[in-house]
């Protein structure tokens, strides 16, 4: 674990943390940013750091960006320690904080409860259910052209947002889809959010697609094309703008139900992708067949290339190799997923896919930090 604290604070808490820092024998380096750098930095390398310290004040207009950068996923939290007055909100409940007068036994103790609570916050929250479509939430993680490294596409992932504060994950969302009704609402919902949210951040010029997960239930039921027609009117969004991805959370058996959804929808400009596949997805040679413009390989395919079993890395090396040979001759994109590394990513690319995912380039994102992202990104890019 690094021993990294990112700190946003003003002199007087930045001196206090310098003393607290020798509670451990190593010492923990502070990593002393401004907010907008910090915001980078937890977009784009929230492991490097043991805990997160800000002082409201200091963070100014970047705070709520801060802790939903903090606070605010489900993967990997960063321990969060806030420093003099907050605002009351839910979602600091339980939250480590210190206030004047600064005492660096007390700062000490705080340290040390935020990286005890972080951890808690890491257990799977499967027993969280969903409340209504005022809970939720949306995150955006960029999906990247592996040959040039440009955005092209952003992929919606939605959270459940609790009274509490806390959110949940997929394993929520699943849990809310308990028939095809309640698939459709749901998806309805949460594309709506999203696209309210595109309007609002005026995310129009950044001139990248929103990819949306649509499980089976959804993606056949009825309505569809009318929750399409609708949105289109609303947003005046051209269809090609979108992307829809067929989940793999329940098994596809009525394939040329399927192959008529797909039709309609390329037809009617929207862009249709199979997720998370693997050697085990069913029916996946037939699904392969269909006019999917994009496939994406499943996290644990991808880090399984690496794998220390030379049966298993194998294995999913070949499966990647078939996939993208399949591909490229029908013009489809390959899309992997969980990159998060340069090696990684590199044997993608030798393996035949095309686009890639994941911590390398950026973690799922709030709306706010998204722009700051890119921006950063393409100044990286032209260097």
């Amino acid at each position: 674990m690094s021993e990294m604290i990112l700190t946003v604070a003003g002199p007087e808490w930045k001196a206090a943390l310098r003393d607290a820092a020798g509670f451990w024998a190593a010492g923990p380096a502070l990593d002393q940013q401004t907010p907008d750098e910090a915001v980078i930095s937890l977009a784009t390398r929230p492991t490097a750091y043991r805990a997160v310290a800000v002082e409201a004040a200091a963070a100014g207009a970047w705070f709520d960006t801060l802790l939903d950068l903090t606070l605010g996923d489900t993967d990997r939290p960063v321990p969060l320690l806030l420093l003099g007055e907050t605002a009351g909100q839910n979602r600091l409940n339980g939250t480590p904080a210190l206030h004047r007068p600064i005492d660096v036994d007390r700062l000490r103790d705080g340290l040390q409860s935020a990286f005890v609570n972080a951890a808690q916050q890491a257990a799977p929250q499967l027993l969280q259910t969903f409340a209504d479509v005022e809970s939720i939430r949306t995150r955006y993680q960029p999906i990247i052209r592996l040959a040039d490294r440009r955005p092209s596409t952003i992929e919606i992932l939605a959270r459940i947002q609790h009274e509490s504060g806390a959110l949940a994950g997929p394993q929520a969302i699943i849990a809310a889809m308990t028939g095809s009704d309640d698939a459709m609402a749901l998806s309805r919902a949460i594309v709506a959010h999203a696209l309210r949210e595109r309007q609002e951040s005026r995310f129009d010029d950044l001139q990248l697609s929103f990819a949306f997960n649509l499980p089976l239930d959804a993606i056949l039921h009825p309505s569809l094309h009318a929750m399409l027609d609708k949105l289109h009117e609303q947003q005046n969004l051209p269809p090609e703008s979108l992307r829809f991805e067929l989940t793999e959370t329940k098994p596809v058996s009525d394939l040329p139900a399927i192959a008529r959804v797909i039709d309609q929808l390329l037809e009617a400009g929207y862009r249709v992708a199979l997720d998370d596949i693997t050697p085990a997805t069913p029916n996946l040679a037939a699904l392969l067949e269909l006019p999917f413009r994009a496939v994406k390989l499943d996290r644990f395919i991808v880090t399984g290339t690496r794998s220390r079993h030379a049966r298993t890395a194998a294995s999913n090396r070949a499966f990647i190799e078939s996939i993208s040979a399949q591909a490229q001759k029908t013009g489809r994109a390959v899309i992997a997923e969980g990159i998060e590394s340069e090696t990684t990513s590199r044997l993608m690319q030798t393996l035949g896919a095309t686009h890639g995912q994941g911590y390398l380039f950026a973690r799922p994102l709030p709306a706010n930090a998204l722009r700051p992202w890119l921006s950063h990104w393409l100044m990286m890019l032209g260097k």
